[in-house]
């Protein structure tokens, strides 16, 4: 059994006409609706659960920002609502339910449909369509759950900035991103970007250059640190690498995406392993991505 996260409420962060919309997650949910999934609770992360993860100046500013006239973090990307604040608490708190049912032996694959996605929040502020970090949240959540090593991979098609950010002097959270070099956030995602202090060695970004096919990126993959014996594994899934997306270049096809699946489950070693919404923004190749990847993750056996 995959457990699997979806609510009406990640329709209430309302952005119009903007590309990340409410769209994205009812489509998945329509189209997964032929699986038999495990349908876990929302939970909603506290003010102190996020603090594990932003600065509190942030998190407090977030939740008086829309009362306060802002209508936006940083600029006209990222939009805030009436509801966002409650909205991205509850994307973040939510991947705990996962975590609680990984330890229970009730599942040991899972698939968030969230949003607002996350990884390009990094500690001081959100960006990039991005409140909160979703991702560090659930690693934080996993380590006070006993899962001390983590491993996160980042498949979407932009640096995860904000996750890279976050863990960069954990020695305890091993990051490794593939992404479409100088594309969104331009600033981040370099080969020399290993980490610090403790997390020296930590961080591992392969970018690749526009017009990225299948077995340029999947060979990418084999340089998955081996050596880093971690205990659970967190993936951000952003599916605007594939070549109906709008917003790259890469030209990863359907048949690509279910081999790098297949990669990451393998390497998996069948310890419990999320992905989490990031990206994708062309809805028929977002919900037929996802289909994929929970064909995947209910019937790879490694």
């Amino acid at each position: 059994m995959v457990g699997y996260i979806y609510d009406e409420i990640f329709l209430l962060h309302d952005t119009d006409g903007h590309i990340e919309n409410k769209n994205r997650v009812l489509a998945i949910d329509d189209v997964l609706k032929d699986f038999d999934l495990l349908r876990l609770p929302i939970y909603k992360a506290s003010k102190s659960d996020l603090y594990k993860i932003h600065n509190r100046d942030y998190v407090d500013w977030v939740e008086r920002a829309y009362e306060n006239g802002y209508r936006m973090i940083l600029n006209e990307d990222t939009l805030l609502s009436p509801k966002s604040y409650e909205v991205a608490r509850y994307a973040t708190g939510s991947t705990l339910s996962i975590l609680k049912a990984f330890k229970e032996k009730r599942i040991n694959r899972a698939f968030l449909n969230i949003r607002p996605p996350g990884h390009h929040a990094d500690r001081k502020t959100g960006q990039g369509f991005c409140i909160f970090n979703n991702i560090a949240l659930m690693t934080r959540y996993a380590q006070e759950l006993g899962y001390k090593k983590v491993m996160i991979i980042d498949f979407d098609v932009h640096h995860g900035n904000g996750t890279q950010d976050i863990f960069y002097e954990d020695d305890s959270v091993f990051y490794f991103s593939t992404h479409e070099r100088d594309n969104y956030p331009y600033f981040s995602g370099k080969e020399d970007e290993i980490g610090e202090g403790r997390g020296r060695g930590y961080n591992l970004n392969r970018p690749y250059g526009n017009f990225c096919d299948d077995e340029t990126l999947l060979k990418l993959y084999d340089d998955l640190p081996k050596w880093f014996d971690f205990d659970i594994l967190l993936v951000s899934a952003g599916y605007d690498l594939m070549k109906d997306e709008i917003i790259s270049t890469a030209q990863i096809t359907f048949d690509g995406l279910r081999e790098l699946v297949r990669k990451i489950l393998r390497f998996s070693k069948n310890r419990p392993t999320a992905f989490l919404l990031e990206g994708g923004y062309d809805l028929n190749s977002l919900a037929k991505s996802a289909y994929i990847t929970l064909d995947e993750l209910i019937n790879y056996e490694v």
